[in-house]
């Protein structure tokens, strides 16, 4: 591909990112799959043509993307103003585990509460962010004040910073692993990745850096290293826990149980707005039980479960199906566990599993899987990448509704191509085999 060309395709992305950004609506479902399908072409082009890019150009550009939209307000998510609301609370003296927003709005006076609360989706369940992101909230309320858009800028300013961080793990991994760094740029320039991270304000960054991290340090046999790393991980998004098990492989029963304990010590001593009261812990886990077997979008698995029991039944079974999904997770998990695999690829199968069998799987929560698939030899979490914007149709009209003819054609791609690679990786091992058993007969 010539450098003209590359140039063009990274221009034309860079003006699909201000749009996104600027003058982007989440309602607007015809303009934001067209943004996306032209930001997925040129990023499926620039990949195949990755040997021709350099690792410096994609790396400026991934940045470049990035820094436009910080100055943005999330056109896809309204997540933030719950981050600024229980960031602000902190300012005025307030532990967010303690009370709900209803209950706190009723009382307060205050200006920039007054100005959240309209905008909550949750204004009726306790915060379900670890300490933290508690500290990253007061830090950008005390960096914006009491301005929105200021505490937007600082939010996604934060984002921005541990991107960057884990970039420059992600090359350097790839290094040690003896890998071609430019593999990098399949989360350096992937499209879901920049709009809904720094785009949209959401902390798989926060626990993709430590994740990457934890690996760093585990090439490097840093035990206590790991343990810190592995707590701020789960401090971040609480789902990096399962991942200690696949400690096994590298240090052993015992001393991965040592770690197990340290991560759980270093989490409760890290999370002092846990402590002091009993309540605090119920209302923290009453947020998290709504994930399983309240909530549901873009499920796979139990969207199939869930279509076959309003057939036999006529109701909605979903506390029953999230139940068996936990199960099915479960066992899974232990699969993995036993296979034996390193711990990026093992994390990687780990968050495949987890999301397949999920009731609630947001657009942002594939980031990981596009951050570990450097370090697979299959692709599909890309695919997925792709077409999991077609969820956001849900919010086209009032009231929500989700198309499930949509969620089916989503992951009926994704199928097909997993489907594809594992029999082209069969072959491929087929024939190295058959090659090695020739070699020995010779």
């Amino acid at each position: 591909m010539s450098r003209k060309l590359i140039y063009l395709l990274l221009v034309l992305s860079l003006t699909a990112y201000l749009v996104s950004g600027y003058y982007l609506k989440r309602e607007n479902f015809w303009l934001l799959i067209t943004l996306y399908s032209i930001l997925f072409a040129t990023y499926f082009l620039l990949l195949r043509f990755k040997q021709d890019i350099g690792l410096f150009t994609g790396l400026a550009a991934g940045l470049i993307f990035r820094f436009v939209l910080l100055f943005s307000v999330p056109a896809l998510s309204d997540d933030f103003y719950r981050f600024l609301w229980d960031g602000r609370l902190q300012h005025l003296g307030i532990n967010p585990f303690d009370y709900l927003p209803s209950q706190v709005i009723a009382q307060s006076t205050d200006g920039f509460l007054n100005q959240l609360y309209p905008y909550l989706n949750s204004p009726d369940y306790f915060s379900v962010y670890p300490q933290l992101l508690q500290y990253i909230f007061w830090l950008a309320v005390k960096l914006g004040g009491e301005n929105l858009a200021n505490g937007v800028i600082a939010l996604k300013g934060i984002i921005f910073i541990f991107e960057c961080g884990s970039i420059y793990l992600l090359i350097k991994l790839l290094k040690i692993k003896l890998l071609d760094p430019k593999i990098a740029l399949i989360y350096i320039l992937n499209p879901l990745v920049i709009i809904e991270l720094t785009g949209n304000i959401h902390f798989e960054a926060i626990m993709i850096f430590f994740i990457l991290l934890s690996a760093y340090l585990l090439e490097i046999k840093q035990l206590a290293g790991i343990a810190g790393a592995l707590t701020m991980a789960i401090q971040s998004k609480l789902i990096p826990v399962i991942a200690i098990p696949l400690l096994i492989k590298k240090f052993g029963r015992i001393q991965t149980f040592f770690v197990g304990l340290a991560c759980l010590l270093l989490f409760w001593i890290s999370s002092p707005y846990l402590w002091g009261s009993p309540d605090k812990y119920l209302h923290f886990f009453s947020s998290l039980q709504l994930y399983y077997g309240k909530f549901e979008f873009n499920g796979s698995i139990y969207s199939v479960l869930r279509g076959l029991g309003f057939l036999l039944t006529g109701f909605n079974l979903i506390e029953w199906i999230s139940k068996l999904m936990i199960l099915l997770t479960i066992f899974s998990f232990l699969y993995i566990y036993r296979s034996g695999i390193s711990f990026l690829k093992g994390f990687y199968w780990l968050m495949v599993v987890y999301l397949i069998f999920s009731a609630v799987v947001h657009p942002w929560y594939l980031a990981i899987l596009v951050a570990l698939s450097p370090f697979v030899s299959y692709r599909f979490a890309l695919i997925w990448a792709a077409f999991i914007p077609l969820s956001y149709i849900t919010y086209a009209s009032l009231p929500y509704s989700q198309n499930y003819w949509l969620i089916g054609l989503e992951y009926l791609a994704v199928a097909s191509f997993a489907v594809y690679e594992s029999r082209h990786q069969f072959k491929n091992a087929k024939s190295l085999t058959v090659a090695a058993d020739h070699c020995s007969y010779k």
